[in-house]
């Protein structure tokens, strides 16, 4: 199942969510689109795009703090540079790369690295939540626009409303709040009455699931004192700002800025939040979802031309790509280098 997820399901819904993404959009038009980019955008939003990285870096080494003390805001942000480059290449393959990296820089420990790993795949879930009822609330005349939402699997029509979309985005937030602080709150006593529970289904999936919990619970060491719960709390509200920046950038260097559609910085803030739900989703890098969900909602939002929208979203898809290449595989080359030595 964990070739089948890697090999077919993540490059599966890359084509599909390409497919709907680009659908009826005539060529000719997009790449006009595109080649209309103002370059010295492209160089800010690429300059950002870094910034994202150091700023990730800097709120994963409070977490690394008491398993990996020796490990710098540098060497996490090179790791995060293999991660993102490894993703481009495989759904998830990044995060065990990431930690790798670690262990051939500073000898950190895999378990450990990992651990943490998962408390901030938890911190973001949390984030990604927090944001899409943000946008809800910041323009919601515009996001209803979104909805009902239908698409057309193999012939058979899905509709989400409005209202359920809130109970998700609600759902999302309390499950991901309850776990974090059951598994902080209970330790191992919790864990050990999830694996009873859900091995009378499945003994793997327990054996998974408590590892997994077990990892978590780890990585949540770190954050039992104040102050490094106040520097990953702002070094999640600088992070988040700063992906909302680089989608403001991309208005600018499209010209949506300016009339008819005159986006700014709330504008940037729901389409951030939308578009994530495609990094979500498993395929290589976001590829397909991430262009579905940013210029289909760019489209439907906020009325921009979808040859436009659609090539705004590949432009900053693909600049993005680049920039963690450009940082990654150097990481990595090095990386290599001194675990020989």
């Amino acid at each position: 199942m964990k070739y089948l997820s890697r090999y077919v399901v993540g490059p599966g819904l890359m084509a599909l969510f390409l497919y709907w993404a680009f659908r009826g959009i005539d060529a000719g038009a997009l790449w006009a689109a595109a080649r209309a980019v103002s370059p010295g955008w492209m160089a800010a939003m690429a300059a950002t795009t870094v910034l994202t990285l150091v700023l990730r870096g800097w709120r994963w080494i409070v977490l690394l703090r008491p398993v990996a003390p020796t490990v710098t805001v540098l060497d996490a942000t090179l790791s995060l540079g293999v991660c993102y480059s490894a993703n481009i290449a495989l759904p998830r393959a990044g995060e065990a790369a990431r930690a790798l990296s670690l262990k051939w820089r500073r000898g950190a420990s895999l378990s450990a690295v990992l651990g943490t790993v998962v408390v901030e795949r938890a911190l973001d879930l949390l984030c990604l939540a927090s944001l899409l009822a943000l946008s809800l609330a910041v323009v919601p005349e515009r996001v209803a626009a979104l909805f009902p939402w239908e698409t057309e699997v193999l012939g058979t029509t899905f509709t989400l409303s409005l209202a359920e979309a809130k109970l998700c985005v609600l759902a999302a937030c309390v499950a991901v709040a309850a776990a974090m602080a059951g598994a902080y709150a209970f330790g191992d006593r919790g864990i050990r009455a999830v694996e009873t529970v859900t091995g009378r289904l499945s003994e793997g999936l327990a054996s998974r699931l408590g590892d997994m919990l077990r990892s978590f619970v780890q990585g949540l060491v770190a954050l039992r004192s104040a102050s490094a719960v106040a520097e990953v709390v702002v070094s999640s509200i600088l992070l988040n700002l700063a992906y909302i920046l680089i989608i403001h950038q991309s208005y600018v260097a499209f010209g949506f800025d300016g009339p008819p559609w005159s986006l700014g910085m709330a504008e940037a803030l729901v389409i951030m939040a939308v578009s994530s739900i495609g990094v979500v989703i498993p395929a290589p890098a976001g590829t397909g979802p991430y262009h579905y969900f940013y210029g289909y909602s760019l489209h439907v939002l906020f009325a921009v031309p979808l040859a436009a929208a659609m090539a705004c979203a590949t432009v900053v898809h693909a600049l993005a790509n680049l920039t963690y290449l450009a940082v990654g595989l150097p990481a990595f080359l090095q990386g290599r280098r001194a675990r020989r030595e």
